[in-house]
């Protein structure tokens, strides 16, 4: 079973996919693209939690640098078979 704070932080992956679904998909991305992504996010995850932004502002850049993480390995396991 799942601890609450993993269903919690899952939902708002979900979420932040959901909201951004509109920008299409992530296969056709270059893994390098991804990975600059990521460092982007995590840049604006660090800020909000430096200026003390409330609790779902940091939540919701927490889900957008985990969604890059994600894809990043979505996409590496793509393209590596064991």
């Amino acid at each position: 079973m799942y601890e609450e704070h993993v269903i919690a932080f899952a939902a708002a992956i979900q979420r932040e996919l959901d909201n951004n679904r509109h920008k299409g998909g992530w296969h056709g991305c270059q893994i390098s693209w991804l990975r600059k992504r990521l460092k982007q996010e995590l840049g604006e995850l660090e800020r909000a939690v430096k200026s003390k932004q409330p609790a779902d502002v940091v939540l919701s850049e927490a889900a957008d640098a985990a969604n890059f993480a994600m894809m990043i390995a979505d996409n590496y396991t793509r393209k590596v078979k064991p």
